[in-house]
This record gives structure tokens, sequence and C-alpha cells, in this order.
């Protein structure tokens, strides 16, 4: 399955539903993924979300969506699952668990924050990491009784040798991984590795590719279009073959000052090949101009389909 988060449609976020499942179908894909829920219904309308299932079964799509940010710790980035459950983020997420399954969608990804939330003054990052094992753990019975099981995103603020720990702590049968293989470059992890790490949990694979360029003090990842990167694409399928192939055109471009003492002692413990990977990428590019505008991630879009679609 080959098909594309919602947001990476052309004027993808303006489309209404139905306009983006008549546009992915243009596309010739085979599934779209919804950025929320509220993405196909801002008041969780039921007969719209099943309205939404049925145009999809019409034209012959499968359908996702992301449940949100979840971090209890940090419950600002949360506020529309907060809100989904009356002020509780467990009753929220519980909710949309429930009205996600009602349309057959058991496969939610999420994220814990943004890059900055991992050196968060007033909650370390380990506190906020447990907090949201012990939150997820909670809403394990209700991932159970509608068989579900909600995918942790590599996210360019989590290692991915910590979403492994959160994964066999909170249950596999519950939790999984969406894997995002630019993402990891942040977090100074070479892809090909961290898909062997993240592979038996895997069953969501983000398509997008990156370059990583020498700046002041460290490098910087820039997105390219598919095949013009780093990214070994060959390598990483192969590790997750069965995973759903979902295309992503993402839009950061990250700073890591590989060069700063303070900020490498800050870091997860990083395997040296693994870190001279990275660097031989940023060689690899140099410190030529970028040939790529990073403020139209769309324009990717054409490149990535010809090189994922038969």
């Amino acid at each position: 399955m080959i098909g594309i988060i919602k947001s990476s449609l052309p004027d993808g976020r303006s489309l209404t539903t139905a306009e983006a499942l008549q546009a992915t179908v243009k596309l010739r894909l085979q599934g779209l993924l919804f950025n929320s829920l509220f993405d196909i219904s801002p008041t969780l309308d039921p007969a719209e979300l099943t309205a939404a299932r049925a145009e999809a079964d019409r034209l012959g799509l499968d359908i996702s969506s992301m449940l949100g940010i979840v971090n209890p710790a940090l419950p600002a980035r949360c506020q529309p699952i907060v809100d989904a459950g009356g002020g509780d983020m467990q009753a929220g997420i519980e909710r949309l668990i429930e009205l996600a399954a009602g349309i057959g969608i058991h496969d939610m990804f999420f994220i814990i924050g943004m890059i900055e939330d991992r050196f968060e003054v007033d909650v370390s990052w380990q506190a906020q990491l447990d907090g949201v094992a012990e939150l997820l753990s909670r809403c394990a019975t209700a991932l159970r009784r509608y068989g579900s099981k909600l995918l942790l995103k590599t996210h360019e603020e989590i290692a991915t040798s910590e979403i492994v720990a959160l994964v066999e702590r909170v249950g596999s049968d519950v939790l999984g991984v969406a894997f995002d293989p630019v993402n990891v470059l942040c977090r100074l992890e070479d892809p090909v590795a961290a898909a062997r790490r993240v592979a038996p949990y895997a069953t969501q694979l983000y398509v997008d590719d990156a370059v990583m360029r020498f700046q002041e003090n460290g490098v910087r990842r820039f997105l390219a279009p598919l095949g013009e990167g780093f990214v070994d694409w060959e390598a990483i399928r192969l590790l997750v073959p069965n995973a759903k192939i979902w295309i992503e055109m993402h839009a950061g471009q990250f700073a890591m000052p590989v060069f700063d003492p303070n900020w490498l002692k800050r870091q997860p413990p990083v395997a040296v090949e693994e870190f001279a990977a990275v660097l031989a990428m940023a060689a690899k590019f140099g410190t030529r101009e970028m040939p790529w505008d990073q403020a139209a991630p769309v324009a990717r879009l054409t490149q990535a389909l010809r090189r994922c679609l038969p």
C-alpha cells in the first residue's frame, strides 16, 4: 500500500475530505492519511467520520490518521486531544481511538513533541518519556478493546533507542512504530541502522529524502527530492517489507551543533559509526548552495510519485 499524508497533497491543508480523497485517486495512490480526525470532522461528528469512510471505500482507498501530540508534561502541545476528552488527556485519547476504530482506522500515529521539547528546562526529557509511557499504559485496555495500536513516529526530538524502549515498556501489542527515516538524522542516527532497530515494531514507513550540510559549528538537515538525498531507501524497504508506505513532504531544516561538547552531552548515546555516517553525508554534500527550495515541499511530490509508483 502506497498512500500520502493529506498535508503533502497540493494545497492539501485547505482541501475538504472529499477533495483530498479525489486528489489521492488522481495521483494513482492507494491511501490517504489525515493529519488528525479533526481534519475529517472539526467537531468529531460520527456521521461525518462515517461519510468519509464510505467515500474512501467507494473510491477504493485505505485511510488512516494522526492522533496528535501526546505528552502529559506539555499539555499545551496536546490541546486538541485534551479538549476531545473534556479536559482529560487520557479520556481524549480513548475517545479518538474509539472514533477511529469506528471507521476502520486502527493504526493512528502520534509524536511526543517538537525538537526543542527535548531540552525543556522545567521537565526533563526522561520525565517526559516516563509520563508518556504511563499514560499509554493506562490507554492499553481501550486499545485492546478496539483491536487498535498507536504508532510512535520517529520524529526530530526522539531517538530510536528511546522509541524501542517505550514500545517494550508499554507493550508491542498496543504500541508500534511509524518509521520516518529523514527524521532520525536529527538525532545523529544512520537511517539504515535505525531501521534495523525499529524493524520488529514498524508498520508504517514515511517516504522523503534529505541531505546533510556543514554549517558553522555543526550540520543542518535539508530536504531533497526522493532519490537525490542520502537515505538508502532500497536497504530500508528490505528491512520493513510489510510496512504501509506514506509519502510525506517534510518542511523543517534542523541544525545540530555537533561540534559543541555541551550539546553532545545532552544527546542520547550515539554509536560512533552512525555519527561518522552522518558526518560523511555532510562531507559528501559540502557547503555548496542548496539546489532545492526548502519553502516549497510539495514541489518534491512529482519525483516522489515517479519513484514510488510502478
